[in-house]
């Protein structure tokens, strides 16, 4: 029997996890979250390029640690994160407003230089301050994705010529020029390396973070911009399960997979033609991902402590995309994997709160417990390790796409949905679930 004409049988099995984990809202005290939001703020006020004169206005750095790589994606979160800095009186609204409209001059002059982008998809690392593509950067469609959901999200909130503004940019967008095929199926690339030879990456094949784009495709302002159905449809959607929990799962298995198109969709809300529900299906993945730390408790010291959740980070070693829990497309038996595999970024549970709520805020108040993982000044490190050659490991790093995804999830716990319902107002964007065949919840027969 097909996979996925079996999914809401195999999906019965977890409901009790999805209605005790996902419903949970008893946390009485929420300063921790604002905590860290601060930290948050404070990262991006130091780090965000707010030279007026400057091409690069706007634009956010990559990490801490490099002040002249600014990624595309770091500033996508930047950018619908204004809206819970305003909320949170952490800045006024006029200047917020001013700081988005600006930046999305700065978007649209980057999508107009042929140097730096590709059909209005934009180079995964820029120059801060110039705007110009770092060195091979490739030409990122993930990345543009979240940058125009951002601008999509933040657009909506402070209304006004901005959601003109904000649609022009996205429908600047034509991922019909990364078609690419794989086994014969027609597939979405991550992007291309050589503007002057734009050959496509590798596919993204597999159900993994690129939720965002097929509902910005299919939903594009620009009807010739849009894209067929037929590269969500082509995805490959497998359904695994650990401890009795059911989901479908990404290659890596990494908690921010299932975390990053939900920071700016409602996900919630519709199900796709198969009764796949994919909130309920994040709400299992960070389900299983903390039963699998707390199942390596006996092996690694880090996991005796309330901390959990893989995703990708820095490791001791360099920055690894491979950490993830099961199940998962990727084997991870090796001993290098092996190695690693006691590392956690803080981001990871924290990420997950509106799956995970009392897993997370637990997590949460241990991380902010300790000034090794705590910074008085930005919040959460990256990363750190407990394990780590028989010592504890401390990542002293800083990374934006971490720091933005934990103000969106934050606030969408603490004022449900709040962000991830800003972009739901857009025509557009239900135009994307629509076309993609995705129903409504509550429109079901």
């Amino acid at each position: 029997m097909d996979t996925l004409k079996i999914f809401s049988i195999l999906f019965i099995f977890s409901l009790q996890f999805v209605i005790s984990f996902s419903n949970t809202k008893n946390l009485k005290d929420l300063s921790p979250l604002y905590k860290e939001i601060e930290g948050c703020y404070n990262y991006f006020m130091d780090t965000t390029n707010f030279i007026e004169s400057s091409k690069g206005y706007g634009l956010t750095q990559d990490r801490l640690t490099n002040p002249i790589l600014s990624s595309i994606a770091a500033t996508g979160f930047l950018i619908a994160s204004y809206p819970a800095f305003v909320e949170l009186n952490l800045m006024e609204y006029e200047k917020a407003k001013n700081i988005v409209n600006k930046t999305f001059d700065t978007i649209l002059n980057i999508q107009s230089d042929p140097k730096t982008s590709y059909a209005g998809c934009i180079s995964h690392f820029v120059h801060k301050i110039t705007a110009e593509r770092i060195e091979t950067s490739e030409i990122s469609t993930i990345d543009t994705a979240i940058l125009i959901s951002g601008v999509i999200s933040s657009a909506q909130y402070f209304k006004g010529d901005l959601i003109e503004k904000g649609n022009l940019i996205w429908s600047n967008v034509d991922y019909n020029k990364f078609e690419t095929s794989k086994d014969g199926k027609p597939y979405i690339s991550m992007g291309i390396s050589d503007l002057d030879n734009p050959k496509q990456l590798s596919p993204w094949d597999y159900y993994a973070e690129q939720l965002m784009i097929y509902i910005l495709g299919a939903g594009n302002p620009n009807p010739e911009n849009r894209i067929s159905s037929k590269y969500y449809k082509t995805i490959t959607k497998i359904i695994g399960s650990y401890e009795g929990i059911n989901h479908i799962y990404s290659w890596f298995g990494s908690l921010f997979t299932y975390q990053f198109s939900h920071a700016f969709y409602n996900f919630k809300l519709y199900n796709d033609e198969n009764g796949i529900n994919y909130f309920d299906n994040s709400v299992n993945a960070s389900r299983t991902n903390y039963i699998f730390c707390k199942n390596l408790e006996n092996t690694y010291k880090t996991f005796r402590t309330p901390a959990w959740g893989l995703t990708a980070c820095d490791i001791p070693k360099g920055y690894s995309g491979e950490l993830g829990a099961k199940p998962r497309g990727f084997g991870g038996d090796s001993s290098e994997y092996l190695l690693i595999q006691g590392t956690v970024a803080p981001t990871a549970a924290i990420s997950s709160m509106p799956f995970t709520p009392d897993e997370s805020y637990e997590a949460l108040l241990y991380y902010q417990s300790n000034l090794d993982i705590c910074n008085e000044k930005y919040g959460l490190v990256d990363s750190f390790n407990l394990d780590y050659l028989g010592d504890h490991w401390y990542d002293k790093d800083f990374i934006g796409i971490d720091k933005g995804i934990e103000v969106l999830q934050l606030y969408n716990y603490i004022k449900t949905d709040f962000i991830s319902n800003l972009a739901m107002n857009n025509p557009y964007v239900i135009q994307g679930f629509i076309n993609n065949g995705f129903v409504r919840v509550d429109q079901k027969d």
